[in-house]
């Protein structure tokens, strides 16, 4: 359910068939928008509290196959960059847009299994109690 009143764009509707990649970072630089993706992937690949973020960004990189040399440029310099190379560009794109819907996949897939299961237990709930439970007194 969504509330189109406030909402600018619906990146699910069709009528903006767009990448999510590009929806996200709609209006931003292009080393603005290398930054958001190599941040998103970074988020990915972070392994929690003893991890450091520029080895999870070394992993988002190398994830994406691009090199390390140039996440750290976008990393720690994208806004004082002009641009980024179209090569590691695209990657990068690619690669938010791979880990983004292998996300909305594991949601479908964990919604569906949540309304499975709430099926199975309303099935079970309207179920007609045996004769047997609660006719007689408690037996010892």
């Amino acid at each position: 359910m969504s509330d189109t009143r406030r909402v600018d764009f619906d990146t699910k509707s069709s009528e903006f068939d767009v990448m999510r990649a590009l929806a996200d970072t709609n209006g931003m630089t292009v080393p603005e928008k290398a930054e958001f993706w190599l941040q998103g992937l970074a988020w990915v690949h972070h392994r929690g509290r003893h991890d450091t973020w520029s080895a999870a960004r070394d992993r988002a990189a190398k994830d994406a196959k691009v090199r390390a040399s140039i996440a750290k440029r976008i990393w720690q310099r994208f806004a004082d960059m002009n641009d980024v190379s179209g090569e590691a560009l695209l990657k990068l794109m690619l690669a938010y847009e791979d880990a983004c819907q292998r996300n909305e996949d594991a949601v479908a897939a964990y919604r569906a299994e949540r309304l499975k299961l709430k099926a199975q237990r309303h099935a079970v709930d309207h179920q007609r109690a045996r004769e047997s439970v609660g006719a007689d007194r408690a037996r010892d």
